[in-house]
């Protein structure tokens, strides 16, 4: 059996698979843990094919919301803060990528995860909050858990309302809400595939539907721009949590973090010349422009998908928004897989007896499609779940934990001249900390005002 198993992780995977166990490798996936196993350097992912998964996990849902962030903001405001926030994020991320493959060579660990690399952090800190590296470890389990959790009631909501969309001008005029609970089914049956590598092909669909929607949607925003002077350059304080979640929502992704130990020459993936920074620059250059184009297209109009103020009657802008919807349908599995991977084998899993294991992981799958469904009942609302998500749980994932990693594991060592890394692990502590708070308190507001639990 063993001889077996060996002579089928040598074997050369596919490209869509090691592209795939890329995305998955940081969450410890099956397929993950099998493209890491197999590739001796030789099988690994080529710098370009690590380029093209960065790209993938950078670009989604989130930049349809763009426009409306920038709407938020204020044109001048909007292109400062995504590009200023979306380096920042960026550097964070290579802090805490540079820490992870540290402690991988310390502790002798081919593959640690983000959560074993914070604990390990905190226990490498002050001796006085040692006992907080379990908790800790558990609050990165949460947050990824809802983050993916958050992920799934988005495309439940963006898919509802592209088909009420397309179903007001060619069926019924149904509400919204009756859509999201007509594609729970769907949903539950796509959602109830237990095996990663079945999941490949959905995942190489959605990215062509999600490229093919995208030019059709850029060949619009182009077309008879109205006179600029209209725009707003700054809007008010107030909504720039709005705009904050957004941009963190779109712009971070925790499923880079181990990257490079799927690639050929993990070296090429950091540096200023990088893998990381040269996919991600042009990630965070196309959400700007595309933020900025969709605000200046549409203006006071924007909608929170722009996918709503495509022109009604053409036939491509319909094309593209069943193209999204199909592409998003076709995510959600995947999405959902990180939390059932999390709940399952670190909670569920090691506490059953084998005869109850394949039930309670079906009834665990569909009670997370139900709960979903209901979220996205209760808060029909693209734009602001959206925000919600990016404010509360990236701004922990991507800006807080990589500050206080990186301040446990400078403190037997030195924090430079000045205290400049302290310093510099505070200020993404303080960001983190500031604009998630305030992002995750005006969406909850905005969300109970808008879609209060008890009606009067």
């Amino acid at each position: 059996m063993g001889n077996t198993r060996r002579r089928r992780l040598d074997q050369k995977l596919p490209f869509h698979q090691r592209l795939l166990g890329g995305f998955q490798n940081s969450f410890g996936s099956p397929l993950a843990n099998e493209a890491r196993l197999s590739s001796k350097k030789d099988n690994g992912m080529s710098d370009l094919e690590a380029f093209i998964n960065v790209l993938k996990c950078g670009f989604g849902t989130g930049c349809l919301a763009m426009p409306y962030a920038f709407l938020n903001s204020g044109w001048l405001v909007g292109l400062i803060c995504t590009f200023s926030l979306g380096f920042f994020v960026l550097y964070a991320m290579h802090i805490l990528l540079h820490h992870i493959n540290n402690l991988g060579v310390q502790h002798n660990m081919p593959m640690i995860s983000y959560r074993k690399a914070v604990e390990l952090s905190i226990r490498k800190g002050p001796s006085m909050f040692h006992y907080l590296s379990k908790p800790f470890g558990y609050l990165v389990d949460v947050l990824l858990c809802v983050y993916h959790f958050g992920v799934d009631c988005v495309y439940v909501v963006f898919i509802a309302k592209s088909l009420k969309h397309l179903g007001d001008m060619y069926l019924w005029v149904w509400d919204e809400r009756l859509y999201m609970a007509l594609i729970a089914s769907p949903l539950i049956l796509t959602f109830l595939i237990r095996d990663l590598k079945s999941l490949v092909p959905f995942a190489i669909i959605s990215n062509f539907l999600l490229i093919t929607g995208y030019f059709i949607i850029l060949n619009y925003l182009f077309r008879d721009l109205p006179e600029f002077e209209h725009l707003h350059a700054i809007q008010p304080l107030r909504n720039f949590p709005i705009f904050f979640g957004t941009v963190l929502f779109s712009i971070e992704s925790v499923g880079i973090l181990s990257l490079g130990r799927s690639m050929r020459n993990p070296k090429n993936l950091m540096g200023t010349g990088g893998v990381l920074n040269q996919g991600m620059i042009v990630v965070i250059s196309f959400y700007a422009i595309f933020g900025f184009f969709g605000y200046w297209r549409y203006g006071e109009n924007t909608s929170n998908s722009i996918l709503q103020n495509m022109p009604q009657n053409d036939f491509f802008p319909k094309f593209a928004t069943g193209m999204f919807a199909l592409a998003i349908f076709f995510s959600y599995a995947l999405q959902g897989y990180v939390t059932v991977d999390i709940i399952w084998r670190n909670y569920l899993e090691p506490e059953l007896e084998d005869r109850y294991l394949q039930t309670v992981e079906f009834l665990l799958r569909i009670a997370l499609v139900i709960a979903s469904v209901l979220v996205a009942i209760q808060y029909p609302d693209f734009s602001l779940l959206l925000s919600f998500v990016g404010s509360f749980c990236l701004a922990q994932l991507g800006l807080i934990l990589p500050g206080i990693v990186d301040i446990c594991l400078r403190y037997e060592e030195d924090y430079g001249p000045g205290r400049i890394f302290l310093i510099r692990s505070m200020l993404f502590i303080c960001m983190g900390f500031a604009g998630g708070v305030a992002g995750t308190v005006v969406t909850l507001q905005t969300l109970y005002a808008r879609y209060p639990v008890v009606r009067r």
